[in-house]
């Protein structure tokens, strides 16, 4: 690879840094609640305090432990609090490189590939459906998504064994991380595998090894829920029915929250373009069949309210990781075509036309990059002035549960190792948090606490009830005896 298409992927991925960087410029915590979520199960792993089954029960379960245990010697070296905002930039970064790699591989087209990154790093983020922005098993997964995806359907149509073998193995590997990143694929892996149905016949054996996949699974939830092989089959198939309510917040989005117009427009032309131009349609079959197959997911789910093997949210958020290759195409075909009707015959020409029209489809493609649904804008959940606040709470005892408003109770044991009554989402039962803070009544105060094992409460106002105030600045801190 010449010099100057090196430094072309070097300046995407320097850009790609900067852009999904961006919500940290001013803010050096992790941002979504999963993350907090995400680090303070790392943190129990490492103190021993881990706990397969939550207060929540399926909502904390130890099926993201892969996740931790990846986190863990991170967190042994280096404090995850101040360094996790880094995160998501480095590993989008790595996820665009292995997509490029990937699309170079499969089409030969060093274009087709740089159009692809692009295309992949304009893909947006909101707090409901997530996005690029946040540092999750969901986004660790994309880049191995890229890789499974591609050593299957490669391995298929050339029939090598060796694409299939890797394939299997980055799919268990996913499976403790984060498993419905194998999920979701499945209908796809199983409609683009009867296409190839006589090399599977003839190698039945041999395929046979894919009922590793499913196997690994059920005894990895056999294990996290401790139950028998049967009941966790059982288990597994009511499981893999997400009805609507599995969500914190559910409605119909737009298809535009994660993807551009323009990107659509393109992975459309993209799609028509492989069965016009293509000689071998059937090479490029699994760049339209993977985002068909998500799409009726999708469907399914706003029809029968059901989403089967992956969750809603998660379907469009794949939806969204699967179109950037069909908009790269689109984008390859239009410069093409451009080319061909404009009669442009000389390198040079084509060059500027190429230029062009990448820029006016960039351009369009991140015009609302920024742009967040005002119902899902991100959130802070502690600010600098907090700080202070989770150093002092540091000091009291280790078994201290603390009252504290939701967000900051969010951030409780990832920062002090002490534990909150509840958070947002994760543990307890939040509707105390809401209680305690609406009610006046100072008696009704106490026997919250005392329900919730209790002592020691955080404020941002004063609390006219007589509790001993052991802490003043930003936020006030009472023991209650």
């Amino acid at each position: 690879m010449k010099k100057t298409k090196i430094l072309l992927i070097g300046a995407i991925l320097i850009a790609t840094f900067f852009l999904v960087y961006s919500p940290h410029l001013n803010y050096k915590f992790p941002i979504h609640i999963d993350e907090w979520h995400h680090i303070a199960e790392t943190t129990k792993l490492g103190s021993g305090e881990y706990q397969i089954r939550g207060t929540d029960g399926i909502r904390t379960m130890g099926f993201e432990l892969g996740f931790h245990v990846l986190l863990l010697p991170i967190s042994k070296i280096a404090n995850l609090v101040p360094i996790y905002q880094y995160f998501p930039a480095i590993w989008m970064m790595i996820s665009a490189l292995t997509l490029f790699f990937v699309v170079y591989k499969k089409t030969n087209k060093f274009l087709i590939g740089i159009l692809a990154m692009i295309f992949f790093v304009s893909i947006k983020t909101n707090t409901n459906l997530a996005g690029p922005w946040f540092f999750t098993p969901l986004t660790f997964s994309i880049p191995f998504i890229f890789l499974y995806l591609y050593l299957f359907t490669e391995g298929i149509e050339k029939e090598k064994k060796k694409f299939i073998i890797t394939s299997i193995i980055i799919m268990a590997f996913l499976l403790p991380i984060h498993a419905i990143a194998v999920l979701f694929a499945a209908p796809f892996l199983i409609i683009y595998s009867l296409f190839y149905l006589d090399y599977i016949k003839k190698e039945k054996k041999f395929f046979l090894a894919f009922l590793l996949i499913p196997i690994i699974g059920i005894i990895f939830y056999s294990i996290m829920t401790n139950t028998g092989i049967l009941a966790s089959i059982i288990s597994i198939l009511k499981d893999l029915q997400f009805k609507r309510g599995w969500g914190v917040v559910e409605i119909h989005n737009s298809f535009l929250e994660l993807y551009s117009l323009i990107g659509y427009a393109l992975a459309i032309f993209g799609a028509i373009g492989i069965f016009l131009f293509q000689t071998k349609p059937k090479k490029f079959l699994p760049y339209v069949l993977l985002p068909l197959t998500i799409l009726i997911s999708i469907f399914i789910y706003r029809i029968t309210g059901t989403s089967f093997l992956s969750p809603y949210q998660r379907n469009m958020f794949y939806l969204a990781i699967s179109m950037p290759i069909l908009s790269a195409l689109g984008t390859f075909y239009l410069i093409e075509l451009a080319s061909l009707k404009l009669e442009i015959s000389k390198e040079t020409s084509k060059k500027i036309l190429t230029i062009v029209i990448i820029a006016i489809i960039v351009a369009f493609a991140f015009l609302s990059y920024f742009t967040v649904p005002n119902r899902f804008r991100l959130y802070h959940a502690i600010e600098d002035e907090d700080i202070p606040t989770l150093e002092f709470i540091k000091t009291l005892p280790k078994d201290s549960i603390i009252m504290a408003p939701v967000f900051i109770s969010t951030t409780l044991y990832p920062v002090t190792q002490r534990n909150a009554v509840a958070t947002i989402f994760f543990y307890g039962d939040r509707s105390k948090i809401n209680e305690f803070f609406k009610t006046p009544d100072c008696n009704r105060k106490e026997e919250i606490l005392k329900d919730q094992n209790a002592t020691y409460v955080i404020s941002k106002n004063q609390i006219p009830c007589n509790w001993n105030l052991i802490y003043l600045d930003k936020n006030l801190i009472y023991q209650v005896t």
